[in-house]
């Protein structure tokens, strides 16, 4: 027969809140007389092994009350304890509150039905369940809870959501005691920031923060059924796609893994998909941190949430690490990358701080491709700025042509991709300075396509351009005059990698002779100029995880970025299936 009195129980639960007097004892503290209840006792500890916290609100004094708990050796599992002469009802809310859970995923056991009636009142959400005689022997005791659905929990004998309460609980006094703003706290709190992006053995964790998170569930996308399951795993294979568990340490404890992100990055925006965090670290800024990181994607926003997104600022008491324990040293790396879409791929698993000049689309929505010789090898004249050719017809900037340049300069770490300048056969030229061929530029055919609809248009590109008629031999020549400039600009201690391509598929089988021309090139110049890497591609990437012969599955793109992290002595490899 079903106990009524667990009837308002109707979400899974995350907290029990006991009263002690005549609930979870029996008898009164202050008037000497307190008997253990073991079912209760029992409950608190199995409650504690299924991951369901427990916590206090009585009317005691408070180190009497704690005595009593520890001589029954339970103290030690409950968080955020409220044990004062005061009332309920704004105790529960602020408790809440400071331990970042909605009121629906409480339980409030009482025996007074005042002290109900008031928690009712601030927490209109919360549980509340009538304990009369559950500690006396007069009612049936409170075990029944641990048979309901709502309160099955999950299997978490290692106690370790009990140890990040605990950590909670040591931050609050920390902060209190130091009379510090939030902000002020979180700076010397050393908050370190892990991406895992190898999710085969995660998937659990990964389905559990899509369904059961709602206060930082930015998206509300849940997967339950086998379908929505077997979407989700082909949406974890598609080019572009980027997923990851976010998992965070301070120096006062470990968070464990308390997000999850996946989002489709293409070159005319970002499709966010899954933006789920655990209220574990609520206010810490680990979200707002992790939407910077991906580039603040704007995405209509599944309210309810508890906090917002926007911030100008990307939280600067965070710090991505590769593994914890370490000195940050790859957060802090810098890359500059130039290329077509795959870079957008690759560059973000290098988990590194980026200067990209990758594929966009302009104001029009028309294709702006940065893997253009001209791009690279153009001079930096002033009189760019204003030129038709490079604003209208290429659509760069000067001043992204100087950014790269300072970039080139600065960085730790380059990535070209090249090979669609040399393949292309939209090359032309233009003039600048009574030069008739000063400057080059490369038109990709969908932009050329869209340009040439307006008559005016087309017919001041057939003034302006001359176009290049050039073997093979002449377009390395070209490509390999870019990888010089750029060779010259960057730092004796920088590496730049260049991006081959690959043999395999149909798309390979039409252009072979040129992919192999390219990728000799390349690896020559590789090996004659110090500080370069050569990347062979099928060499990299697993025969399994080619999409087409210029697009990788996820784990393809985790091949190509593992191969350049490797390269560096602070990077260890990452951890792919």
């Amino acid at each position: 027969m079903t106990d009524t009195r667990f009837s308002s129980i109707d979400q899974d639960i995350k907290l029990v809140i006991w009263d002690l007097d005549e609930t979870f004892w029996n008898g009164t503290l202050s008037e000497g007389g307190a008997t253990a209840v073991q079912a209760h006792m029992d409950m608190v500890n199995l409650l504690v092994d299924r991951g369901i916290m427990c916590s206090i609100c009585s009317k005691n004094d408070f180190d009497t009350a704690r005595a009593k708990l520890q001589e029954l050796g339970i103290w030690d599992r409950f968080v955020f304890p409220h044990i004062a002469w005061s009332p309920k009802g704004a105790a529960i809310r602020d408790m809440l509150e400071r331990m970042g859970l909605r009121a629906a995923n409480a339980v409030f056991l009482d025996d007074n039905h005042l002290n109900l009636e008031e928690v009712r009142f601030f927490c209109p959400e919360i549980a509340c369940v009538d304990a009369s005689g559950a500690a006396d022997g007069t009612g049936p005791d409170l075990s029944g809870l641990l048979d309901l659905p709502q309160c099955q929990g999950k299997d978490d004998r290692k106690h370790s959501r009990l140890a990040q309460y605990k950590v909670m609980e040591l931050k609050e006094a920390d902060q209190k005691s130091g009379s510090l703003s939030n902000e002020e706290f979180l700076r010397q709190s050393d908050v370190q920031v892990r991406i895992i992006t190898d999710l085969d053995d995660q998937m659990e964790r990964v389905l559990e923060l899509i369904n059961r998170t709602n206060q930082l569930n930015f998206t509300k996308q849940r997967v339950h059924t086998p379908e929505q399951r077997a979407e989700l795993a082909q949406l974890l294979r598609i080019p572009g796609v980027h997923a990851g568990l976010i998992h965070v340490q301070d120096r006062y404890g470990d968070y464990g893994i308390v997000g999850f992100f996946c989002v489709r990055k293409r070159f005319n925006g970002t499709t966010v998909h899954h933006f789920a965090f655990s209220c574990r670290t609520l206010n810490m800024g680990v979200e707002q941190w992790v939407w910077h990181h991906l580039e603040r994607p704007q995405f209509d926003i599944v309210q309810p949430v508890a906090n917002g997104l926007e911030q100008p600022e990307r939280p600067d008491w965070v710090r991505q690490v590769a593994e914890f324990g370490q000195d940050g040293s790859q957060s802090a790396r810098s890359l500059a990358l130039v290329g077509g879409c795959d870079l957008q791929q690759v560059s973000f698993y290098c988990g590194t701080q980026r200067s990209e000049f990758v594929n966009k689309v302009d104001d029009s929505g028309v294709i702006v491709r940065y893997d253009d010789a001209g791009f690279l090898l153009n001079p930096r004249d002033p009189s760019l700025a204003g030129n038709w050719v490079t604003n209208t017809v290429a659509g760069h900037r000067l001043q992204e042509m100087l950014d790269a340049d300072r970039a080139f300069a600065e960085v730790d770490l380059i990535i070209l991709s090249m090979f669609f300048a040399f393949r292309t056969d939209n090359m032309f030229t233009h003039e600048g300075h009574e030069q008739a061929d000063r400057y080059l530029v490369t038109v990709p055919p969908k932009r050329l396509a869209a340009l040439i609809k307006d008559p005016r248009t087309a017919t001041r590109m057939l003034r302006s351009l001359r176009h290049l008629r050039l073997g093979t031999e002449e377009r390395l020549d070209i490509i390999r005059a870019a990888f010089q400039r750029v060779h010259s600009l960057k730092r004796e201690q920088a590496t730049l990698f260049i991006l081959g391509v690959s043999l395999q598929g149909t798309i390979a089988a039409r252009t072979s002779d040129q992919r192999i021309a390219y990728n000799q090139m390349c690896r020559a110049f590789a090996v004659s100029h110090a500080g370069v890497e050569f990347i062979d591609i099928d060499a990299t990437v697993p025969a399994g995880e080619f999409v087409d012969s210029d697009h990788y599955t996820r784990t393809g793109y985790f091949k190509i970025a593992e191969r350049i992290n490797a390269h560096e002595a602070q990077t260890p490899l990452l951890e792919i299936a």
